[in-house]
């Protein structure tokens, strides 16, 4: 299958993440349920063995159309009433009365959903993997790279590039790590039959359940979860705290992108981003795109939280509202992983700007280590009113701290002239960052450990693996 149709579809849904969402891939993961629920029933003996077997070949034999699917599922509100009819329609007489026994609408889709949203995830961490490779590489590159720290968009701090990006890789890994526990304990098989007890079945309700989570090599919960939404929402909630992740290291590249401030762009042989007016411009785009990813997403996630109030043993209308709304966040959460992973690995520091920049201070920047030298001698506060009233000459002159500084006695006096210019040198007034730094390196090793595993799953089989997205080793 190609990739996404339509106008703006192609801008939010990778080509890669198009099979996975796509509504043909939904529609064959039901028809997969029926089919394995009806082979797991012959087997136990629930149903005639030749039935099973007529409706487990259906799987690769339905040739069923979403589009005709969904519109015949408007009378009922559900897809899966239409798709039993279909797959009935395609079985002798004998076979019919034993397809979707026992089960719901809700068994076949949220089963489904799951199955659809394991194979997005594992697209996803290679992804995920990707960009947290070429961050911790700048990382180390940049590690004594020095920058201004900016707080409230103002100059605060020195600080590395190094710190900034292990900033980036620690709020990648927590989002990972997130999504990696829905990946391994959230996504489960729903089977409960039409009011949650299995009634249809029996006492072999919960084996058959146990069975056919086992085929699909998912979970078979404790209790079914018709009305019980958290598993929707947390997926929902992982999904979108790895956009977030990845917006904030997209806001702090555009900004480290404009012209004024210089020290981040991408490889214009790679970045793309032209403009239709202005020939010389060069757009963050990858950016750009996982920042409309992120503002997408906040009008989503509030739909799956609302969705938890599900009446009774089956809501009214809170389910068919996950549908749509659970797909394009697999999809924004791919774009925005995939846009993340190359705009980081095409990311070029300017040292030379970040350095000039750090310097257009003039030293302020230093003025807490200054601050904190001479507290020690004349106490804090007489301290900080001596280096405030110095910094504001600093400015209306246009002058550098240290010249400030050294018209004053008591600075002089307290401090030797190698002492007092080494003072002013940002490297020296790094403090925990490197500790940090190794930190954010040791959690990105053991959690692209795991990472690898998951997405090389889904290479191995997922229906969007054609060996040109690979993770890297």
């Amino acid at each position: 299958m190609g990739g996404p149709e339509g106008l703006f579809e192609p801008i939010f849904i990778s080509d890669a993440m198009a099979p996975i969402t796509s509504a043909r891939n939904w529609v064959q993961k039901m028809v997969e349920f029926e089919c394995v629920l009806a082979d797991v029933q012959g087997r136990l003996g629930l149903i005639p063995s030749e039935a099973a077997y007529e409706i487990a070949a259906l799987a690769k034999t339905h040739g069923i159309d979403p589009t005709v699917l969904g519109v015949d599922a408007r009378s009922s509100a559900t897809p899966v009433i239409a798709l039993v009819r279909s797959l009935s329609d395609q079985l002798s007489e004998a076979a019919r009365p034993w397809v979707h026994y026992g089960a719901t609408s809700q068994d076949v889709l949220d089963t489904a959903t799951m199955l659809v949203a394991k194979e997005a995830i594992q697209l996803i961490f290679s992804d995920l993997v990707k960009a947290g490779v070429s961050i911790a590489t700048i990382v180390e590159e940049h590690r004594n790279t020095p920058m201004v720290a900016r707080t409230l968009l103002q100059h605060a701090l020195p600080t590395t590039f190094g710190l900034k990006a292990a900033n980036w890789l620690s709020g990648l890994v927590s989002a990972g790590s997130a999504l990696e526990r829905v990946y391994e304990e959230g996504l489960a098989i729903q089977f409960g039959g039409a009011g949650g007890t299995l009634a249809a079945l029996g006492e072999s309700g919960a084996e058959v359940g146990r069975q056919v989570a086992r085929a699909f090599d998912l979970p078979f919960p404790e209790m079914p979860w018709h009305s019980q939404r958290v598993r929707i929402a947390e997926l929902g909630s992982a999904l979108s705290l790895v956009v977030g992740s990845q917006a904030k290291i997209a806001a702090d590249i555009v900004l480290a992108s404009q012209a004024e401030v210089g020290e981040l762009s991408e490889r214009q042989d790679a970045a793309g981003g032209g403009s239709s007016a202005l020939p010389q411009k060069v757009n963050p785009v990858g950016p750009i795109v996982v920042n409309a990813c992120f503002r997408r997403m906040q009008g989503l996630l509030p739909v799956l939280f609302g969705c938890m109030l599900a009446e009774n043993e089956r809501g009214a209308g809170e389910w068919p509202a996950e549908w749509e709304t659970l797909r394009d966040l697999l999809n924004l959460t791919g774009t925005s992983a995939n846009r993340t992973a190359r705009t980081v690995s095409n990311l070029v520091a300017d040292k030379g700007k970040m350095r000039y920049n750090l310097d257009l201070s003039r030293g302020n920047v230093m003025s807490e280590r200054v601050m904190i030298g001479l507290s020690e001698k004349l106490g804090r506060t007489v301290a900080h009113d001596l280096i405030r009233q110095a910094t504001k000459r600093s400015a209306a002159n246009q002058t550098t701290l240290y010249e400030e500084l050294a018209h004053e006695a008591i600075f002089r006096d307290s401090f030797g002239a190698d002492q007092a210019l080494e003072m002013f040198d940002p490297l020296t007034y790094l403090g925990s960052a490197h500790i940090f730094i190794g930190n954010a390196l040791s959690s990105w090793e053991k959690a692209g450990t795991k990472w690898r595993q998951i997405a090389l799953t889904g290479k191995q089989n997922g229906p969007g693996s054609d060996g040109t997205d690979e993770a890297e080793n």
